[in-house]
């Protein structure tokens, strides 16, 4: 169901504010934390969910818990869009486990996409999964080299 057929009221606003800083807050919290009853809170975040307001939820974590780790972005632009491949792209995006963050952007690329692996096999193989689309998609990737302080 599209976004545009409800209406956030500030609830809804505080529920996916506070989920976005936390998405492990429990419902019971959670409800406390914006004033109505759990059972209503869940009901809420069902329908944010149902209306992709809320598309998932993830724990980001700190590359100095991760040991020694490869952390990099793939900024990538379609060139002959097709619904196939975008739907192929982000089927490949959903199968990747190291792919960490994706967001649609406006501008020079369609899409930046955010990794973190232990290894380089795992990059490079979806570099070359993407490299099969070459006559439809451009793709520019930057590694971390060191963090600056």
């Amino acid at each position: 169901m599209a976004r545009a057929r409800i209406r956030l009221d500030e609830t809804d606003h505080q529920i996916l504010s506070l989920l976005a800083q936390d998405a492990a807050l429990k419902n019971k919290d959670l409800a406390k934390r914006v004033g109505v009853a759990p059972s209503t809170c869940l009901a809420r975040v069902r329908r944010l969910e149902q209306y992709g307001f809320i598309v998932g939820y993830r724990a980001i974590v700190a590359r100095s818990g991760l040991g020694a780790r490869l952390e990099g972005w793939a900024d990538i632009r379609f060139v002959h869009p097709t619904p196939e491949l975008t739907e192929d792209f982000l089927s490949l995006l959903k199968a990747t486990p190291e792919i960490v963050e994706a967001h649609r952007v406006a501008g020079q690329f369609d899409y930046v996409v955010r990794f973190s692996t232990g290894d380089l096999g795992a990059w490079t193989t979806f570099r070359e999964q993407l490299e099969r689309w070459s006559d439809s998609t451009h793709a520019r990737f930057t590694i971390l080299v060191e963090p600056l302080k």
